[in-house]
């Protein structure tokens, strides 16, 4: 179970979110045009979860939030597609991991996953 720290950044809605993108999950990719791209899979809360795990850009960096670039992929998108859905975004150190940069979108975001996926960057950084 995951262990949060304290809050010491408030979220803006133009504050750029990155969420990691295993690349060896099939479930986290399609087929488009035989172009592999990420799929809303991604941005889906599961049951388990809190919200959806995210790295706030500000305090960190590609190289930190993609972890392994072998495992993983970056997409990135701005905190104003959950905010303006009636999110609460809430930064939430990882404490276990040591990620200061970490964040929840609170609650189940299967609703607005596609429009996340919609609007977001894949590999831009």
């Amino acid at each position: 179970m995951p262990e949060y720290g304290t809050s010491t950044y408030d979220i803006k809605e133009e504050d750029e979110l990155y969420r990691r993108i295993p690349l060896k999950n099939l479930d986290c990719w399609k087929d488009l045009n035989g172009e592999k791209v990420p799929s809303s899979f991604n941005f889906k809360t599961k049951p388990n979860e809190d919200g959806l795990s995210v790295d706030i850009a500000e305090l960190t960096t590609h190289k930190l939030a993609i972890l392994d670039k072998a495992d993983y992929a970056l997409s990135s998108f701005l905190a104003m597609i959950p905010i303006n859905a009636g999110y609460i975004c809430e930064h939430a150190p990882d404490l276990i991991n040591q990620n200061e940069a970490h964040a929840l979108i609170k609650g189940n975001t299967n609703k607005i996953a596609k429009k996340i996926l919609a609007i977001s960057v894949y590999g831009c950084h």
